[in-house]
């Protein structure tokens, strides 16, 4: 592991962290669902939902950051429980295989296969289907982009359950993503964790880190997206505002808000938690006409 790939390793190891409990608004109910049929896989979803409602919601699914390697799906209960709390959004926590169980793309798979569970649940839970979006943060950021910019791509549904429902999204949120691995590769601080993701160094496997890279992937049918990053991340943040000048270049709808002097994954702690969960608010809000 070179001295970049370690400060990047231990830069995860201190932010990547999040409270293991929350305080559950009043009206808000959270329960367990686990899918088992993965490959033998056992991959958690918590979703969150109002008690009571009377018409059809969106719904957002939630991705956790670890450089795909670790992490779980608590990194978004607070955003999830916020959502269906102040607009009766249906908040939906997965977990994914990380890089010590399987490699790329079946953690792609993964989060393909809980948009197609939460269009399963839609008729139960009142969920509108047309409107689903995704969210992610850093490795989480990686793969919630990659499933937007890939909807419609059978190659990446993977075997797992639901198929007759769809993947697409309808909009991604994006906290310190990457986007172009070819531009990730110039800083030299991925390196060890895309090997152990992707199953190879770029040299031995080049086509797999094109593909993978969401940069590559914007077209004129990619939905909107927000992006969010600290100037003083680690992960450059030249990859989010690079991610929103090729979005506006396809004429795709994107916001790309740089916040100065924070670093990776700021937005775990408080008062950034509450910062950037009103910022995703409003642009649901506004994408979704809520």
């Amino acid at each position: 592991m070179t001295n970049n790939d370690q400060k990047a390793e231990n830069l995860v190891k201190k932010t990547e962290v999040w409270p293991s409990e929350i305080a559950i608004p009043e009206g808000v109910e959270f329960h367990e669902h686990t899918q088992v049929d993965l490959n033998d896989a056992q991959l958690d979803v918590t979703y969150f939902t109002r008690t009571k409602t009377t018409k059809l919601r969106p719904a957002m699914v939630f991705i956790h950051g670890g450089s795909w390697k670790r992490g779980n799906k608590e990194q978004f209960y607070r955003q999830a429980a916020y959502l269906a709390d102040k607009h009766n959004v249906f908040g939906v926590c997965v977990e994914y295989r990380l890089c010590d169980v399987a490699k790329f793309p079946s953690a792609l798979e993964d989060c393909k296969c809980a948009i197609r569970w939460t269009r399963s649940v839609a008729e139960k839970f009142q969920i509108d289907p047309n409107q689903t979006g995704i969210c992610g943060g850093s490795a989480g950021a990686h793969l919630s982009a990659l499933t937007a910019t890939t909807n419609g791509v059978d190659a990446y549904e993977g075997t797992g359950p639901h198929q007759s429902f769809s993947s697409d999204v309808q909009l991604a949120v994006l906290f310190n993503g990457h986007f172009d691995l070819s531009d990730q590769l110039k800083d030299h601080v991925q390196d060890q964790n895309m090997h152990d993701f992707f199953g190879g160094h770029p040299w031995e496997i080049p086509d797999i880190y094109g593909v993978a890279s969401p940069f590559i992937r914007v077209c004129e049918k990619t939905p909107p997206m927000l992006l969010l990053h600290g100037d003083q991340d680690l992960f450059p943040h030249r990859q989010s505002i690079a991610m929103g000048e090729r979005l506006k270049h396809y004429g795709v709808y994107s916001e790309v808000e740089i916040y100065a002097g924070k670093g990776h994954a700021w937005f775990n702690r408080e008062p950034d938690n509450q910062i950037t969960t009103q910022r995703i608010t409003e642009f649901i809000a506004k994408i979704f006409k809520l």
